[in-house]
Parts: structure tokens; sequence; C-alpha cells
């Protein structure tokens, strides 16, 4: 910016005249008012210069030159306000100011030291009553000078204020504007995309205003096909009466909204169903309706899954009946096969306790025994299966105590002692047998020639071991082996070997014997899984 852009036209300031909002009689007003303080302020220095002219006689005549610089100040400061009204010159009037200022200052300062001399001067009171009456303009002038700055501040504020407010209200009406825009925009958009039907009727006449191309196409028809329709004529005959009572409820304002399945017309005649979720909305004064909208979902292809569900689930019971029936038969079958395999291993004990009366030779007489023993373990696996639930596992735990307790009592002569500790475990058939099998060898082999002498004690376990299988451990505090029936390499020597490794053989175990204060059988093997 240039000094003289700085001194006629500074950027961003607006002339006197726009404070006084161009009002043609205010602006008059100032500018006669400044023309004549102007011409007076002029004129009053030419008439003091020519007094002191004509009085070349005056002592302090250089002062009065003095007042007339000061005074023709005065008058120009009032011109500026004239020119300032329509050009925003305030540096020039600033510096005019400036200057008025200093003379002010200079004249005052002059003056107060020449007032004890000038007094004793001719004339002096008639100069000092006009140096006051100028001094009581100068003064009127500045005051009202400064009220009218004061007023033409506050209203500049008030305009100001007024303006930013007006600014505020405008920036806040467009954003609305805007926003309502953008809402009507999104609205339009997702009442036309929707994946699922948009409608809205007139809510007195039932026709349609507005429907979006998912339900048009739902019932086989454009969206501009259904304009001005009748609603009720798209919905299936038998329908409509519960459809006019639901929404007269809803018209009524006895509900809020309302939501139902129901059958609509397709243009072809045949029936679609859908499910209804509708709604007023109404006057916020009046309560009266404006315009009814709903929103429909195409559950055609559920409802038809729904039945064809309800049919095979129908199906699917009579099916089970059957089954559970024929379960019945078999388990009923399943019991008396049990129960006759029992049966029978009965009469092959009872043969074999004739045929051991009979025979003369021990050696003989004790095969027999031991034999009745196996058979019994066999018979007692029929008989826990024949009491189980599911007729295909049962628990071990009684089954392993139950068939020591007989074979301890059946050939023990002595006073022996059992102690039988098994872990709950559901087994099958064909792990039961071999176990048994297993028990009856090691327990009768024990009663045979651990306790030759005297009592002792007989220790069934069966519990987990740290690999997640299952550990049979027989125990007794016997004599333990004689010299030529030691463990070899961990394996059982003697003592009904043969029959014991065939059996871990089948459950493919591994065995372990220990001769140390007894004897200890050790057998491993997988944890069996239930059927």
């Amino acid at each position: 910016m240039s000094i003289w852009d700085w001194l006629l036209n500074p950027s961003g300031l607006t002339p006197h005249g726009f404070c006084l909002s161009w009002a043609p009689g205010l602006v008059t007003i100032h500018v006669v008012a400044d023309v004549l303080i102007g011409l007076s302020y002029f004129s009053i220095p030419l008439a003091i210069a020519a007094f002191v002219r004509r009085r070349q006689d005056l002592k302090y005549g250089w002062v009065a030159y003095l007042f007339v610089a000061f005074i023709v100040a005065c008058g120009t400061t009032h011109l500026m306000a004239i020119l300032t009204l329509w050009v925003p010159a305030y540096g020039i009037e600033g510096l005019i100011k400036m200057a008025t200022a200093i003379l002010s200052i200079a004249t005052a300062a002059i003056l107060w030291p020449l007032i004890p001399r000038a007094a004793a001067l001719p004339s002096v009171a008639q100069l000092e009553q006009l140096n006051l009456r100028l001094r009581e303009s100068e003064a009127e002038a500045r005051l009202s000078n400064l009220e009218l700055e004061r007023r033409v501040a506050e209203r500049t504020a008030q305009l100001e204020r007024a303006n930013a407010q007006l600014t505020v209200a405008l920036a806040e009406r467009t954003q609305a504007q805007q926003a309502l825009a953008r809402n009507e925009a999104e609205y339009r958009a997702s009442f036309e995309a929707a994946a699922v039907g948009n409608i809205q009727t007139d809510p007195l006449t039932g026709k349609y205003i507005r429907v979006n191309r998912a339900f048009a196409h739902m019932v086989g028809y454009e969206p501009e096909d259904l304009i001005g329709q009748d609603g009720l004529g798209f919905t299936w005959p038998e329908d409509r009466d519960e459809g006019q009572a639901v929404y007269a409820r809803l018209l009524s304002g006895e509900v809020t909204a309302y939501h139902r399945e129901k059958r609509y017309l397709r243009r072809d005649g045949q029936p679609v169903w859908g499910r209804l979720s509708g709604s007023i909305v109404r006057d916020p004064e009046t309560n009266a309706p404006l315009l009814s909208i709903g929103v429909v979902e195409d559950i055609d292809e559920r409802h038809k899954a729904q039945a064809a569900l309800e049919t095979a689930k129908r199906d699917l019971e009579v099916m089970v009946e059957a089954r559970t029936a024929a379960l019945g038969q078999r388990d009923l079958l399943l019991r008396e096969v049990y129960h006759r395999v029992k049966n029978n291993l009965q009469i092959v004990d009872s043969l074999l306790v004739m045929q051991a009366r009979q025979v003369s030779d021990r050696g003989a007489k004790e095969a027999l025994l031991s034999l009745r023993s196996r058979v019994y373990a066999l018979g007692l696996v029929h008989h826990q299966l024949m009491g189980s639930a599911n007729l295909s596992t049962f628990d071990v735990a009684p089954f392993l105590h139950e068939l020591s307790t007989n074979v301890v009592e059946g050939g023990a002569d002595q006073d022996i002692a059992l102690n039988v500790e098994a872990i709950p475990l559901e087994v099958g058939l064909d792990f039961a047998i071999p176990l048994g099998l297993l028990v009856t060898e090691l327990v009768t082999n024990a009663l045979k020639h651990a306790f030759p002498d005297g009592p002792g004690t007989i220790d069934v376990i069966l519990r987990r071991d740290a690999g997640g299988g299952v550990a049979l451990i027989v125990a007794d505090n016997g004599v333990g082996y004689a010299a030529d029936e030691a463990p070899q390499g961990g394996t059982v020597s003697g003592l009904g070997a043969s029959i014991i490794q065939g059996l871990v053989s089948q459950m493919r175990g591994m065995v372990s014997v220990t001769a140390d204060s007894g004897t200890r059988v050790e057998i491993r093997f997988a944890a069996p899984v239930a059927s």
C-alpha cells in the first residue's frame, strides 16, 4: 500500500457517511454545519490578522499569528470532516488533527506565561473576553463532536452486532436447507433402493402415493403401475377383512403401529406372503392423519420353507416313532439273547460242577473248576449288559468287584482278604470279556500259588495311567514265584501264561511282572472307546 493510498483511501475502512446510513437529512446537516464552522474558523483568523496588521503598536502581536494558525487548523479539521463523509481519508485527517493539537499545545504553552505581562497592556479585558468566548465555542464544539462520535460508535456497534446475528442466522438457514436437501435425497435413495418393499398411501382413501421397485416387483408390477391404485385390491381376498380391522385401529389412534403377515395378490393371480409393518404420520398440532407408510418384507420363500419344514417335521416324527418302535423291539430281542446266553452259560457251569464231582483226579478237577470260573466271567459280562440302559456298555467297576469276589470265595480254602479298587469306566462286550478273563486268570493263579501256608491279601486295581490309557494291576503279598517260575524278561512264565499272553495280545496291551514281597502283574492297554 502506498503512502497516498494510506492517506486518501485506506483498505477495509468506510466513509463516515456509512455510519449515518447515508440519510440525506443527516448528511446535509453535517455538511452545512462543518462548512459554516470551517468558513467561520477561516474568517476569524483573517480578522485577527487584519487587526494585528492595523495595530502595529501591539507588544505581543506575534501571539495573534499563533492563534491565526491554530484557528485555521481547527477550520481545516471541519472541512476534512466533510471530505471523510464520502472518502475515508482518515490519514490526512489524523495528520491535520495532530497539527491542530501541536498548535493548540504551543498556543496554550506560550499564552499562559504572557498573561501576567499582557494583563498590564491596554485593551486586555476585551482580548481576554474574546479569547474566552473562543475557548467556550471550541469546548462546546469538542463536546458536541465527542457526543456525536459516541453515538456513532454505539450505532456502529449495534449495526455490527445486528449484522453478525443476521450472518449467523443466514448461515444456519443455509445449513438447515442443505441438511434438509441431503435428508430428502438420502430418504429418496434409501426408499427406492431398499431391499424390502416401501409403500406410502393416502391414510383415508388407501391409494398408493409412492411405492419402490422391491414392492412393485414382489406383486409383479412396475412402480408407476401402482401409483393411484387402491392398496386393498392387492390384498388376498381372504385376508382383506382382517387387514381392514387392524388398519381401523391404527387410523383411530388405538395403536401407533402394527405388524402382520398377510398374502398379497400377484399380477398372475397367485398369492405371495409378505410381512407388513405400518404406521401413520400425523399433524403435530391437530393429530390429523397425513400419510400412511408401510414396510413390506417378502417372506414367501420363508413361508413355503416353513410349510415344507412342518411337513418334513411330521414325516420325521412318524419315522422317529417307527425307529423308536424298531429300537425297542431290537432292545427286547437283545436282552432276550443276553438272557439266553447267560442261561446257557449257567447250564455249562452246572455241567462243569457235575463233571468235577465225578472226576477223582485232582488236576482234572482243578482244571474243570478253573474253566468254571472263566464261564462265570462270561456269564457275568452278559448279565451286566442285560441290565445296562443301552445294552452296549456298562460300568466295569462293580463288574470287577463281583467277579473277583466270586473267584476268591469259590477257590480259597483259607482266609484270603480281597481289595478291589476300580475307576468308573464304560466298557463294551469286546473289552469286558478279555478283561474279565484276565482278572479271573490272575486271581486264580494267586489263590493257587501265593498262599500255601496261610492267609494273605489280593489287590485288584483298575486305574488310569499317565499316558491316558488304562492299567490293570493284580498283586498279592504271598510267597512269590518259585525259581523256575520267575519272570523272564518282564513276561509271565507258567501260571497260565499262554492264556494271559493271548488275552493281553487280544487287547493290544503290555504286561510286566515283579516278584518282590509277593507277585505284582501290571497290564497296560489303551482305554476303550464307548460306542
